[in-house]
């Protein structure tokens, strides 16, 4: 009998521990998405403040000799970057995105390729990287692949007007 309420106490320990590690995961996951989501927010504060002050992005693209880019990613960011510069003399030679199998063509038929695609093509001077809270990843995975190219985080430009 001792045994049997032995082993029900460890089960019940056990229980509350797989509780406690959900639940601290869960928690984990929120205050990354928090984090994330705070990023974006003051990223983007400053690029309306820039905009407000007739600061534009492609600013920094003329003072860094920078003619023909590639935008990484193709979510929220990505997308006003593109919004921003098409009607401008900086070319958007294409896109890249993880997912490109899935994006047929970004934006005005602009191609989109993945990754694996990237050392294929020597038609830009930079590559943006729109999702910034990933920048370091990303770049040390464009690296890994042996991308030679100048690798600029939009947070970085965004701050550097």
């Amino acid at each position: 009998m001792k045994i049997w309420k032995t082993i029900f106490n460890v089960g019940v320990i056990a229980a509350v521990g797989g509780v406690l590690w959900t639940a601290k995961k869960v928690i984990d996951k929120s205050s990354n998405l928090e984090s994330r989501f705070r990023n974006y927010y003051e990223v983007l504060n400053q690029w309306v403040k820039n905009k407000n002050q007739h600061i534009e992005i492609v600013e920094y693209f003329k003072e860094n000799d920078i003619k023909n880019i590639a935008i990484y990613g193709m979510g929220e960011l990505g997308n006003r970057l593109y919004e921003e510069l098409r009607t401008s003399d900086i070319n958007i030679a294409y896109f890249i995105d993880k997912n490109a199998a899935e994006i047929y063509s970004g934006a005005d038929d602009i191609p989109v390729v993945g990754l694996d695609e990237i050392s294929q093509r020597d038609d830009v001077d930079a590559i943006i990287v729109t999702p910034i809270y990933d920048f370091d990843k990303i770049e040390e995975e464009l690296i890994n692949q042996g991308i030679d190219l100048d690798i600029i985080s939009l947070e970085d430009i965004i701050y550097a007007l």
